[in-house]
């Protein structure tokens, strides 16, 4: 069983609390789904349950939470591991070993079970998240998809009581978010407890027991409607030259399987273009390719009119966007990371307009790694735009944001492309990929269709 009682908490340095006067209570075997904007409270709500509040993050509470009868705050993080385990949105914070099998072995070697239990448990988590035949791949090598089920896959077979979920379909494709149902329904069906923080919700409200809805850090009776930011859809005018151009071009991480065979495409200035396709298709590796990041094995490519162009032919005209923002946020406060990029390049910025424009002037002076997942994402949309490139490409953009934070990001980007730049972006998205200019849909490394929307 879960509770909360009269619970409130305030992050270091945050002037308001992140959750306010929490009270629930969660039933062994129920399944939970725990919804809301950004920054709403849901991931702070069960860093509370796991312990990471407040053994990572100190700040100041009120009020009681409980744990299978126990107090997570009085428990170290270990022992509080066997009772509940947490597949957080980022599955690279939680892939330890180079190989598939080897890191979901980890937590029951560190559980210090017998060797043939390890075995045996590995082994089913494996085949339970259709991971079996790729048990002996590297791990680094796995699409973000294949490393969010690793990441599900480890914390399976440790065989906690209590699972908490953090957007854990994030990074899956269609396909792979129907297997996660299956999984959801697997635990359902066990006995176990669950409680899942999702945007992507509709087709777990089936099998949930109970819905909480957050807004401003409480708990409220009714989903709050989401504010629709629809980007004006403004006619403009398409350069007829090409900023991106792509012949025949093949690439292989390991020099004999082709990831890439062929592609073939020119992207002008002012275009907005969707990369669609499942996890595996070649969209990451060919927007690598495009950002400078990896070079071709064989075929031709020019970038801003640069024949074969290194990375740092690019600095400062190309801006990337990885699926994990957390990777490209360096600086101590909000503000600090708006200013980062230009200052790199001896650029001024006007600092003050891009906190607006993100709606982060109320956390100018937080870090970071304190806002929501969402709120991390503008920010490091709003970092690449502060530097002005003639490009940006995003990968996987609008994974784990809800409609509001989305639709405001598809409106961020369609404004910059109005204004001359190009938009290149990969999603599993369909309205996001709806509001592009075109489509070109991948499967296992070539472009099966180039679709120019309506």
């Amino acid at each position: 069983m879960i509770t909360m009682d009269s619970f409130s908490y305030t992050y270091p340095g945050a002037d308001a609390p992140s959750l306010q006067d929490i009270s629930l209570q969660i039933e062994s075997g129920e399944t939970v789904l725990i919804r809301g904007a950004s920054g709403s409270g849901k991931t702070t709500l069960l860093y509370c349950l796991n312990g990471l509040i407040p053994h990572v993050f100190a700040g100041s509470s009120n009020g009681s939470v409980k744990l299978n009868g126990f107090t997570p705050s009085e428990k170290p993080l270990s022992e509080i591991a066997r009772t509940a385990g947490t597949v957080f949105q980022n599955p690279e914070s939680q892939i330890f070993m180079m190989r598939v099998e080897d890191d979901v072995a980890f937590g029951c070697e560190n559980l210090c079970l017998p060797r043939e239990e390890i075995i045996s448990r590995r082994d089913e988590a494996l085949r339970f998240m259709g991971l079996w035949d790729m048990r002996r791949k590297e791990t680094f090598k796995l699409s973000g998809g294949y490393k969010q089920r690793l990441a599900v896959s480890s914390i399976y077979a440790m065989h906690p009581n209590i699972f908490l979920f953090d957007e854990p379909t994030t990074d899956l494709d269609g396909e792979g978010r129907k297997e996660f149902f299956r999984i959801i329904k697997g635990l359902k069906d066990k006995g176990k407890t669950v409680v899942l923080v999702e945007h992507q919700y509709e087709d777990y409200l089936s099998i949930m027991d109970n819905i909480i809805n957050m807004e401003g850090g409480r708990i409220i009776e009714n989903p709050v409607s989401a504010t629709t930011f629809l980007p004006d859809r403004k006619a403009k005018a398409l350069s007829e030259s090409s900023v991106i151009a792509m012949c025949h071009v093949c690439f292989g991480y390991d020099q004999k399987i082709n990831v890439l065979e062929n592609i073939d495409i020119m992207i002008r200035r002012g275009e907005i273009v969707a990369f669609c396709g499942d996890n595996g298709s070649g969209k990451t590796t060919l927007l690598k390719i495009i950002s400078g990041i990896l070079q071709p094995d064989h075929g031709e490519i020019t970038i801003l009119n640069i024949h074969k162009p290194a990375l740092e032919h690019l600095v400062g005209r190309v801006g990337f966007l990885f699926q994990n923002p957390d990777e490209q946020l360096f600086a101590a406060t909000v503000e600090e990371e708006i200013a980062f990029g230009p200052g790199c390049l001896s650029q001024k910025t006007d600092v003050e307009r891009y906190l607006e424009i993100a709606g982060l002037k109320d956390h100018r002076l937080r870090h970071p790694q304190t806002i929501s997942r969402g709120q991390r994402q503008i920010l490091a949309v709003i970092s690449i735009m502060a530097m002005e490139p003639e490009i940006i490409i995003l990968d996987e953009p609008t994974t784990g944001l809800d409609d509001r934070t989305w639709h405001k990001l598809m409106a961020l980007l369609y404004d910059y492309a109005y204004r001359g730049g190009t938009i290149v972006f990969s999603t599993h998205n369909e309205r996001a990929a709806a509001l592009a200019e075109r489509k070109i849909t991948m499967r296992k490394g070539r472009i099966i269709s180039d679709e120019i929307s309506g």
